[in-house]
């Protein structure tokens, strides 16, 4: 189920995201316990962890839904919906910070944050907008870090942005992919081209058109920022300041790990080299006990077998 489910998420989004796509509003949580709603999504990574939450939010993965509170841990392959009144603020384990809107429908997708040159994160987008604050993994590792839409690919760098998703008959505006650039710098690229977005501009790309992407001559007016919008601001510099110490403790954390486990993996190695030798040393003993067992047997009871086998 876990590999097949992480399939699909390359593909844009998990199962979990998918199954909602009827319903603009959350399903009800299937248990208001939270250690009975993250057994599943444990098996995964932690992609961020809840410090702002309001309204209407539900985490969904394989095993149902929770809703968050603060500090709350959010996983690889999860998703975040939010209702009209919902929004939810994810300090993310690259030192970054994703801000989901109201009405949104989105996904970690693929997340992996140890420091190294193979950190990756993909966010996917069904429905609704978030602002990300991106972390190490976009300043140092721009191509691993994309946000998925169902009809663009949004890469960056090092970058303030606002994705926003817009689906057939919405009264919201055109359907399509919308990003909006506070501070660095994205594009947006389908199967019809790419296009570079500067900062203070925003791009579309069409939902059913064949057609390029374009940049838009202002940003449409659900561009509105929430409540939260001045203190999201302030963090973007805090965040830049850090990412490069955060970024080299993590490298340190997890090599400390890899040393640690490096005696145990050795250990069990050795008991399953041991066990290997074990079998095979037991197989000749089994071969002589079973060919002494059929010289024993009567010879009519011997050549039975060999006369079914020719027939």
């Amino acid at each position: 189920m876990r590999w097949a489910w992480m399939v699909l998420a390359g593909a844009l989004l998990q199962p979990a995201l998918t199954q909602a796509q009827a319903s603009a509003e959350p399903p009800a949580p299937q248990s208001d316990t939270p250690a009975a709603q993250e057994s599943e999504a444990q098996a995964f990574p932690v992609a961020g962890k809840v410090e702002l939450v309001e309204g209407d939010v539900l985490i969904i993965n394989v095993g149902g839904g929770r809703r968050p509170r603060l500090d709350t841990p959010i996983y690889e392959g999860e998703a975040v919906h939010t209702g009209r009144d919902g929004e939810v603020h994810l300090r993310m384990e690259d030192g970054g910070l994703v801000a989901v809107r109201p009405g949104t429908r989105m996904s970690i997708a693929q997340f992996r944050a140890e420091g190294q040159d193979s950190d990756r994160m993909t966010l996917g987008l069904l429905e609704g907008g978030f602002r990300a604050l991106t972390g190490w993994i976009a300043r140092f590792n721009r191509a691993n870090y994309t946000v998925r839409t169902p009809n663009v690919t949004i890469g960056v760098r090092g970058t303030d942005h606002e994705p926003f998703v817009i689906p057939e008959g919405s009264p919201l505006g055109e359907p399509g992919t919308y990003d909006k650039v506070n501070q660095g710098g994205t594009y947006l690229e389908s199967a019809q081209g790419r296009i570079e977005v500067e900062p203070g501009r925003t791009a579309f790309a069409h939902l059913r058109r064949a057609e390029r992407p374009r940049l838009l001559t202002r940003a449409p007016g659900f561009f509105r920022g929430g409540r939260h919008e001045a203190r999201i601001t302030e963090r973007y510099q805090q965040i830049q300041q850090r990412l490069e110490g955060q970024r080299e403790q993590r490298r340190q954390r997890f090599q400390e790990r890899r040393n640690e486990r490096g005696p145990r993996l050795e250990e069990r190695r050795q008991r399953l080299d041991g066990r290997r030798s074990e079998r095979e040393t037991r197989k000749p003993e089994a071969g002589e006990r079973r060919r002494g067992a059929q010289e024993r047997r009567p010879r009519g009871e011997r050549e039975r077998p060999q006369r079914g086998r020719e027939r």
